[in-house]
């Protein structure tokens, strides 16, 4: 889901919609901070060398177990 969005030359939401956002929003942030801090740590989006399916499963879940050692190493 996507929180709402005014309308053009429409100056505030209706209660409804700007709680319907903001119940989006909080639901959305923590999944977005995970996977930019995945992507931070271990540079998952570059996979333009793969060229199998089973060639980007071995990047994914590397790149993953990547990810879980450095949250290990640094919350120990």
């Amino acid at each position: 889901m996507t929180p709402v969005k005014k309308q053009t030359g429409q100056h505030n939401l209706e209660p409804q919609d700007q709680w319907l956002s903001t119940a989006v929003a909080r639901v959305r942030q923590p999944i977005e901070a995970l996977f930019a801090w995945i992507e931070e740590n271990t540079g998952i989006e570059c996979a333009s060398k793969v060229r199998s399916y089973n060639g980007l499963m071995v990047h994914v879940f590397g790149k993953l177990a990547a990810a879980l050692f450095f949250l290990e190493l640094f919350t120990s």
